[in-house]
């Protein structure tokens, strides 16, 4: 509705400025015309010179600087979903010592900094303007992405996700009213389906480059962790010397940094090169007609905040913002918006809590396939009796029961989901020993030995320990890292689902020149209910990543559509803030769809299978009260504070 809006100020009226404007009645309320014909004048201008430039050209490269913008966006969704944190968390989990408890709120974190990110960009991208909030936004994402990949402990590294994420969210709400705001209406929906269609290349990037770089094996990334300490790690291990040159600490660190470093760092590639591209584009043209229209009310309202200024500047800015945020909502909750606010809204909230959740479950299902097809290889040793053996293979899946250990070495050897249940041990020696999901039950260990392991207490469940020595010469993480992470599988759930997204944007946007938005919502939503009937069949690696994928891709192309109908439905002063109240409602739809659909994978199919059909369906039915404004003009007129906002056709 970029062009139906530029009405949002009437040009300034010299005569208006010397003397009272007659109000006139319609339909029984008074109505403050503004100076006549001005406004439409100035939608007809606007409308004619982009239609008659040689659009093409600037539009496409536009589109393809901010589609970069748009491709870091998808790296900032956690391990559940969004690419990044999904590859690099298994690796980070070891050095920063991340439990399963810690990894939650890493996810939650994440969501509600995307959230609260979306809300803040989308309302300045209103009133700074779009390139100038994009360009701060993606500066904050890119310093503390960088930051993230330096920090040393948990809590900070959270921190800095958590500051990464609140810049990086302004991408969504910024970029499409950026872009759409540039091209005419009979050729915006082609370049809005090609910005969208980035999300999914980012995904691509990210899991490529993650695949060549990081390591896929759960040993291999104990070993890349254990190989790249830098000197302050080997310290805790013996009496080095740190470097004493700060130059030299620099460079022994990057020289010994982790693959789960480097790729973190890599990924701010996006960033930086959109950041770079902003620098040759302008500023939204719509944007700058509405800014400049504005300067009476501005003046204005700039003299009465300086006659009223009695307080510190630092409550004055609070107030400012808290202001300007109730602003936003009352007018997107005004009657002429109300319906629209409402019914989006709606529908954002449960697009995001179908999309993550079917992302939660296709994750946790993947696993737990793999999981039970891991324990239907374990071996079951029982009763054997061994006797100065040395143990130098990996073990890795199996049950020792009822077995005797009598003068054994386990020496530089993988312990994986390995048990020992009722076993004795008597002048045993564990020497450099790593260990996963490995444990000791009532068994008895006597005169035994236990050199650099990672073995701690709570391997030892109900153990009778008689005379044993433990010499730990690192001072290992409590949690139990799992080396069977899956990030092979991982990749190829990306590229299953990513793949076939790139060109169904792609074709959505070209279709959506020659139809009307609300039948085209309604037939991927149906779609994608009548798609939720495979999960409920779903039985094997390639079912789940079968029905993720066409689940997924009706959804964003969903998605695309109805962002189409944010920027037709709301005028262009409000634009941005809507984008960014719809995200934040999308995120946090995200945050709740996590643990529930966690909690369905170890359910009966049936339920996850009807719920998305449920909530597919409903979203349809509520997509049928969709207003199409493509072919619409809706004329919104900006008077002085004292004055208010009024509808006109």
């Amino acid at each position: 509705m970029c062009e139906e809006s530029a009405c949002l100020v009437p040009a300034l009226d010299t005569s208006s400025q010397n003397g009272s404007v007659e109000p006139r009645v319609s339909n029984g309320s008074v109505v403050n015309p503004p100076a006549p014909n001005n406004g439409e004048a100035l939608v007809g201008f606007h409308e004619d010179a982009l239609s008659q430039a040689a659009t093409g050209k600037a539009q496409l490269i536009l589109a393809l600087v901010l589609g970069l913008a748009l491709a870091a966006d998808c790296s900032e969704l956690t391990i559940l979903e969004l690419t990044i944190l999904g590859y690099i968390l298994p690796a980070a989990e070891l050095q920063l010592c991340i439990d399963d408890h810690r990894k939650g709120w890493l996810v939650s974190i994440t969501l509600l900094a995307l959230a609260i990110g979306s809300f803040v960009w989308g309302i300045l991208g209103d009133k700074l303007g779009r390139r100038r909030s994009l360009a701060s936004a993606l500066a904050v994402a890119a310093i503390f992405l960088s930051m993230a990949a330096v920090m040393p402990t948990y809590g900070t590294f959270m921190t800095a996700r958590f500051c990464s994420g609140l810049g990086i969210a302004g991408a969504v709400p910024l970029t499409f009213s950026y872009l759409a705001e540039t091209c005419p209406r009979a050729t915006r929906t082609r370049y809005t389906g090609l910005l969208h269609s980035f999300w999914p290349l980012g995904a691509l990037f990210t899991s490529i480059l993650a695949h060549l770089i990081l390591p896929t094996d759960g040993a291999d990334i104990v070993s890349d962790n254990l190989e790249h300490w830098s000197s302050w790690h080997k310290i805790l291990m013996m009496n080095n010397i740190l470097p004493t040159d700060g130059a030299d600490i620099v460079s022994d660190n990057l020289e010994h940094w982790s693959s789960w470093h480097k790729i973190l760092m890599m990924n701010n590639l996006p960033i930086v090169t959109c950041m770079i591209g902003l620098i040759w584009t302008s500023e939204s043209p719509r944007y700058l007609l509405e800014a400049s229209r504005e300067i009476e009310a501005l003046e204005r309202e700039a003299q009465e905040y300086v006659q009223e200024c009695s307080c510190s500047t630092s409550r004055n800015v609070l107030a400012l913002g808290i202001d300007s945020f109730r602003e936003v909502f009352q007018r997107m909750l005004s009657p002429s918006n109300y319906q629209t606010t409402i019914l989006l809204g709606t529908l954002h909230l449960l697009l995001g809590f179908l999309y993550m959740g079917i992302s939660t479950f296709s994750a946790s299902m993947i696993k737990e396939l793999n999981n039970a097809h891991f324990r239907q290889l374990r071996r079951h040793i029982s009763d054997v009796n061994y006797t100065g053996t040395v143990f130098n293979a990996t073990i890795e899946n199996v049950q020792y029961r009822d077995s005797y250990f009598i003068n054994v070495t386990f020496k530089h050897i993988e312990f994986n989901h390995v048990e020992f249940v009722n076993c004795l041990f008597e002048d045993a020696e564990f020497s450099d020993i790593k260990s996963s999901i490995t444990y000791f039950e009532n068994s008895t260990i006597k005169d035994s030995r236990f050199f650099d392991t990672d073995l701690t207490e709570h391997h030892f469940i109900n153990c009778n320990m008689i005379n044993n020595t433990f010499i730990a010469l690192i001072s290992g993480c409590a949690i139990d890292f799992d080396y069977n992470i899956f990030v092979e599988d991982l990749y190829q759930e990306t590229i299953a689902w990513a793949g076939p997204m790139l060109p169904a944007l792609l074709v959505i946007g070209f279709m959506l020149e020659a139809t009307t938005r609300p039948p085209e919502i309604l037939m991927l939503l149906l779609l994608t209910s009548l798609t939720g009937i495979g999960i409920f069949f779903l039985s094997s690696f390639a079912s789940v990543l079968v029905v993720e994928a066409i689940i997924k891709v009706f959804l964003i192309c969903t998605l695309n559509v109805i962002t189409i109908v944010v920027i037709e439905g709301y005028p262009c002063y409000l634009r941005c803030s809507a984008h960014g109240i719809m995200r934040c409602l999308y995120h946090l739809a995200s945050l709740c769809a996590i643990p529930i659909f966690n909690s369905m994978v170890h359910t009966i199919l049936l339920f996850p299978a009807i719920i998305t059909m449920g909530l597919a369906f409903l979203a349809a039915i509520l997509s049928m009260r969709i207003q199409d404004n493509s072919k619409v003009l809706t004329r919104y007129y900006y008077f002085p504070p004292s004055s208010r906002w009024v509808l006109h056709f």
